[in-house]
Parts: C-alpha cells; sequence; structure tokens
C-alpha cells in the first residue's frame, strides 16, 4: 500500500526533475548560445585582414553567394534592403508595393578584373523565360545553389519568395494566404549574360523554403526553416524548435528528414558527400547523410557556440560560416536594416581525422566593416574573403555594414604581415 502510495509522488517528481532539466538545458542554449551572454567579442582589429567596400545600388541586401573559383566569378542574389523591410513573409512583411521595381536580381562580379570604377565588372544576369505569380518575370530570392554541368554551363536553383497570384495571375492578399514559394531552376550558359528559366519546382513539402542544395541528377535538397506556413505550431518553433528538409526532383517531393531542427537554414553539400543544415536558434550544425531510400539521417553534430546563417564550401574542401554572436541584434536588423548594425562573426570547420576544427578567422565587435553577415565565400587562390548579408555586399574581407553599405560590397584582404589567429571554438560562457 505504501509504495502505491508514493508512486504518484515518486512519478511526479522525477517529471520535475526532467522538467528541470529541460529547462536548464533551453535556459542555457537562449542565454548564452542565442542571446550571447557574457560573450567576449573582438575588435576587427585583432584579425590579420585588411577590407574595402565596394558601393553599388545592384549590390543591396545579397543574402546569399556563391563564388565560381574556374571562372573567378563571384554571383550575388541581392534584393535591396527597403523591399525587404516591406516584403518580407518570414517576418509577416507583406506590403506588396513596398518590393523593389523589377524584383530581385543576380548580379555577377569578375573578382580577378577590377576595372577603372573599381566594381569589378559588375552587372546583373538577364532573366528569360520567367513569368512567375503575377506573370510580371519578377523574382524575390532567399537563398541559392549553383551546380556545372558540363562546357562552362551552370545550373541555379532558387528558393522563390513571391507574392501570390491566383489562377489568371490577379493578386491575392499574402496575409491570408502566405507568400507564393518555390524553388526556380534556372541554366547559365558560359556568357554568363542571362539566366534561361527551365522549371518551377512546387510542392506541399516546399512550405518554407530557405535554401537549396543541389543533389545531382535533377533533384535537390531545400530547408523549410519553419515547421508550417500558419498557425500556433509556427509561433511555437521558438521554443519547441522546429522545420525540415525536402527532397525533390523532376517528378515528386517528399519530406526527408523533420526531427531535431530548430530553424534549419542555409544548407550545402559538403565534398565529403554528407549535407551540412545549420539551425538558427541553436549553435547546431546537423551533419547529415542521404541514403537510399531518399531520406536524410543525422550522422554527427558540429557545435559552433552561436547560430550561423548560410555556410559555403570553398575549394580545398572547407566550410565557412557567417555566424550571430548576439543574434538578437540580427532579428532586430530585419525589421529595422538602416539603424540596427549587428555584429558577425566568420567561421571555418575543417573536417580532420580526429573531427571537425572549428576556427574563429574574423570578427568585428563593433560592426566597423561587417555588419549583418550571412553568407561568406574564401577564394581559396587569394585568401580573399567575400561577406554578404541582410544589408549589402562585401568584397575581401568582403564587409556589409548596415548603415554605410545598404548599397556595398566590401572586400577582405589577408595581411601576411600580421600573426594568423589561431582562435579555435569557443562557447561564449
Amino acid at each position: 500500500m505504501k509504495a502505491t502510495r508514493y508512486r504518484p509522488i515518486a512519478v511526479s517528481a522525477i517529471a520535475i526533475l526532467l522538467l528541470s532539466l529541460l529547462y536548464q538545458n533551453l535556459a542555457r542554449e537562449i542565454i548564452f548560445n542565442i542571446i550571447g551572454f557574457n560573450r567576449i567579442i573582438q575588435p576587427l582589429s585583432d584579425f590579420p585582414y585588411s577590407c574595402r567596400r565596394i558601393y553599388n545600388e545592384h549590390l543591396e541586401a545579397c543574402e546569399d553567394l556563391w563564388l565560381d573559383e574556374q571562372a573567378r566569378q563571384l554571383f550575388l542574389a541581392c534584393t535591396g534592403p527597403t523591399s525587404r523591410m516591406n516584403w518580407n513573409p518570414d517576418v509577416r512583411k507583406f506590403n506588396v508595393s513596398g518590393r523593389r521595381p523589377g524584383g530581385a536580381r543576380v548580379s555577377v562580379l569578375d573578382i580577378d578584373e577590377p576595372g577603372q570604377d573599381g566594381l569589378y565588372g559588375l552587372r546583373q544576369l538577364q532573366v528569360v523565360g520567367y513569368k512567375g505569380s503575377r506573370n510580371d518575370g519578377t523574382l524575390d530570392t532567399i537563398g541559392f545553389d549553383v551546380e556545372r554541368v558540363g562546357d562552362g554551363a551552370l545550373r541555379l536553383w532558387m528558393v522563390n519568395m513571391q507574392p501570390p497570384g491566383n489562377e489568371t495571375h490577379q493578386p491575392v492578399d499574402a496575409a491570408k494566404v502566405g507568400a507564393n514559394v518555390t524553388v526556380e531552376l534556372f541554366e547559365v550558359d558560359r556568357s554568363r549574360q542571362s539566366m534561361v528559366h527551365v522549371k518551377t519546382f512546387v510542392h506541399d513539402a516546399i512550405a518554407t523554403p530557405n535554401k537549396p542544395a543541389a543533389v545531382g541528377e535533377g533533384a535537390f535538397l531545400v530547408t523549410n526553416d519553419k515547421s508550417t506556413k500558419f498557425g500556433l505550431r509556427r509561433r511555437l518553433d521558438a521554443v519547441l524548435g522546429g522545420g525540415s528538409v525536402a527532397y525533390c526532383n523532376s517528378t515528386s517531393c517528399h519530406i526527408a528528414a523533420d526531427r531535431g531542427f530548430a530553424f534549419p537554414n542555409g544548407m550545402i553539400k559538403g565534398a565529403d558527400g554528407l549535407y551540412y543544415v545549420p539551425n538558427i536558434l541553436t549553435n547546431k550544425i546537423s551533419v547529415m547523410q542521404l541514403g537510399p531510400d531518399l531520406m536524410l539521417k543525422e550522422v554527427d553534430v558540429i557545435r559552433v557556440g552561436m547560430p550561423v546563417d548560410n555556410l559555403s564550401l570553398d575549394a580545398d574542401g572547407d566550410i565557412w560560416a557567417s555566424g550571430f554572436p548576439k543574434a538578437l541584434e540580427m532579428a532586430a536588423s530585419m525589421l529595422d536594416p538602416f539603424n540596427v548594425s549587428p555584429k558577425s562573426t566568420i567561421w571555418r570547420i575543417r573536417k580532420g581525422v580526429e573531427g571537425y576544427e572549428v576556427r574563429k578567422m574574423v570578427e568585428d565587435r563593433d560592426a566597423v566593416a561587417i555588419s549583418g553577415a550571412t553568407t561568406t565565400v574564401h577564394d581559396t587562390l587569394t585568401g580573399r574573403l567575400f561577406i554578404g548579408g541582410h544589408d549589402g555586399l562585401q568584397h575581401d574581407l568582403d564587409f556589409v555594414d548596415g548603415r554605410n553599405t545598404l548599397n556595398s560590397l566590401t572586400e577582405a584582404t589577408r595581411d601576411r604581415t600580421l600573426r594568423p589567429i589561431t582562435t579555435s571554438e569557443y562557447s561564449g560562457e
């Protein structure tokens, strides 16, 4: 009888203990890794790079970029900060009339040919054969991936988040139905002058897409950074986690993984054939393997010590990540990019025999040159970094400053006379 009497008390005690442990772990994650409480952030002067900015209206809010080291060209998907302030369904911004005229554009730079104006031959790819949900031919890009398909041609996979339209291309209230989300496939020929539309991918599995990763043979994976488009569950993502990764080919799509995510974002395919998925609401990068059943399985975890956004792969097989040492600043900058300059940290992740080495390469405590960085690419030939973000693009230790680089690309070049930085992984606690 006594055992029966005390059993509910024991069960309650265990439940309280488990909830306490869960709360402690969640609080620890939020306070130290996401908010960055008590984190030591270094000034830019601590690092062996010199920096410069390149200003142009076509280098506004370049969230994602890709470097073709063979052709020595940098590709950038840019939307403009004013456009993002008005039309950004991720943060419930549905002012369609505030979009940039002509929509988002893909710009190209010849990184070894600065020219007399210092703009590296800046030009925009002409969009051919694309109409869109409202039949106006405009794009609203977020993340993209590029794969080579032979003879110098490129295949460009791009997340597109358009205002919705009905079957006759008439406007529909986005606040009620959400954005018209798709993944668009384009082909870019050797001339690098135009991008020809090939196919639009629409499916329930592509619900809140963020960034695709080409798989090969006409297939791709794409992160869904929220659990659902609407509703209470979406609002609880910040506490419970959420999101998924979808697999698509030319005939079908399905959810390939939907557990263990917390705002999965800028995934890439690594040199080892594995897929690396950062989670914005944690300090975790999920390392995943695509099986014969076309489902993803987590095989490893990388802890960076802070949230990171898009990942990129360099020619040496190293992964570069743009981190948010003060993530709440980044969230604020999405609502007010002209007045909020979030701090940024650039990481290099190198796979070794004994695991992954995570090394801090650049940090800008005072947002002098780097602010709101979302993507960093590394040119292994010259050692330069190109950094893009919500506010602009930065080149050669390319920086984007939330106030001054709303229309800029910053370039950061390694100074060989300075001592290399050897700071490795830290948590900030």
